[in-house]
């Protein structure tokens, strides 16, 4: 059973789609900057809510192996919000830090940022000394190291801003793919910031076959839906079937659950299905 807001609680009769639960779990207020909170584009808690849902329902069908007995399995848009920005909530009950957001800068990390590019956009994330000591050395910037406003994960993201203003200025004079090039040499985390378009045309989607081309109704080539995220050995997923339809199966279901054709039609005119 999945709601915006779970049973219980005075938010229990509430509707609700993915943004609430993104607006009311901290994480709008942290993306964005102070004066333009930012939802995110992808549905991240609709598909974080499926996903914990399936956890849920796994666990209790493992429990009823061992006991025979069933359970509800509930699942709400809000508690998965509520999970994924758990660790903000703790820090601020615990430190009273009240963060503001920074976009897309770390604040609790450095350099962890998206960075302009003569050709495009990159996103560096860095985090421990380890790689903060090759970022330095690659900047040029070895005095940075015994610079106490660094000397840790914390104090580099207090001062991040000092960090993200000096790798802006060495992207802004090369192109996506030699910042990526000179990072990977140093094996620091880097990525380009991709287009729709780009994904599709991404290398190495194509050669791990992410992407399984699947017909659907309506579209004139087939639709390149996601693989099974989890890659499994032994029993790897696979996607057997299309998504139906609005309705498609209904009336399958309806007489597999022993319903007649009149009494199926009776429902259709009264929209009741």
């Amino acid at each position: 059973m999945i709601s915006a807001f779970g049973t219980g609680g005075p938010y229990a009769n509430r509707v609700g789609f993915d943004g609430l639960g993104q607006a009311m779990s901290g994480n709008m207020f942290m993306s964005g900057t102070p004066d333009q909170p930012v939802k995110a584009y992808g549905p991240f808690i609709d598909f974080g809510t499926a996903s914990f849902s399936a956890f849920g329902t796994l666990a209790a069908l493992y429990q009823r192996q061992k006991t025979g007995k069933g359970q509800i399995v509930e699942g709400s848009l809000f508690n998965t919000g509520l999970t994924i920005m758990n660790g903000t909530a703790i820090e601020q009950d615990a430190i009273q830090r009240n963060r503001v957001s920074t976009l897309n800068r770390s604040q609790t990390s450095a350099p962890a940022d998206t960075f302009k590019t003569k050709d495009g956009w990159v996103l560096v994330q860095s985090v421990g000394g380890p790689l903060f000591k090759r970022w330095a050395n690659l900047m040029g910037e070895d005095c940075w190291l015994d610079d106490d406003r660094f000397k840790d994960d914390i104090t580099r993201g207090d001062n991040s801003a000092a960090i993200s203003e000096r790798l802006a200025d060495w992207c802004a004079d090369r192109t996506s793919q030699e910042v990526l090039d000179a990072m990977e040499e140093v094996r620091l985390p880097a990525g380009p910031v991709l287009s729709p378009q780009q994904v599709l045309e991404d290398p190495h989607i194509a050669a791990k076959g992410l992407f399984q081309p699947v017909e659907y109704p309506g579209l004139d080539k087939p639709a390149p839906v996601m693989r099974t995220p989890v890659e499994l050995s032994e029993t790897p997923g696979e996607i057997r079937s299309r998504a139906p339809t609005l309705g498609e199966h209904t009336g399958q279901i309806m007489e597999e659950l022993g319903y007649s054709a009149d009494e199926i039609a009776a429902f259709r005119e009264n929209r009741i299905v």
